[in-house]
């Protein structure tokens, strides 16, 4: 814990050699190859968020809306929604924060989620579930990076993790 990960779909980095090749050189997990698409992969919307929390077991402590204060300054609305969480192999909450333009609809694409305080573990559970609604998914921070792809369960890939650290 103590390191901050970022989530975010395929989509936003699909055919970067550059991402690709910075990536290679963290500690990594199932980097596709440059030339792999997923041609309906898209950031999720809020109600898939709360969709995907739900379905892999990680428990909503409490929720906290807060408005970016630099995007304010700069004219735009972006509300900042954090989330303590747990799961049945958390130890303490862990914190989820999701960023949207501010009254926007539950069912529009968020700008970004990521988790400051939160063990990269409910987050590829997390990011697991979201690949159901919104194609593949990484979890990113300065160490390592995992490719989650769509149809892989967390089961799968933790079990698959355990392995190659063994």
């Amino acid at each position: 814990m103590g390191v901050s990960n970022s989530l975010f779909s395929i989509v936003e980095v699909q055919g970067d050699a550059e991402f690709i090749a910075y990536v290679k050189q963290l500690d990594t997990y199932q980097i596709p190859s440059v030339e792999y698409e997923e041609l309906n992969a898209r950031k999720p919307t809020l109600n898939e968020v709360y969709q995907s929390l739900k379905n892999a077991g990680i428990k909503i402590i409490n929720e906290r809306l807060e408005k970016d204060e630099i995007k304010l300054r700069q004219g735009e609305g972006l509300t900042i929604h954090v989330f303590d969480i747990m799961d049945e192999g958390s130890e303490c909450e862990e914190d989820l924060t999701i960023k949207y333009k501010t009254n926007q609809s539950p069912n529009d694409l968020i700008e970004s989620i990521s988790g400051i305080k939160t063990g990269v573990r409910i987050l590829i559970k997390l990011a697991a579930e979201l690949t159901n609604f919104c194609g593949s998914y990484y979890v990113l921070n300065p160490y390592e990076c995992f490719f989650i792809q769509r149809g892989r369960t967390y089961a799968q890939i933790w079990n698959e993790l355990n392995y190659k650290g063994s």
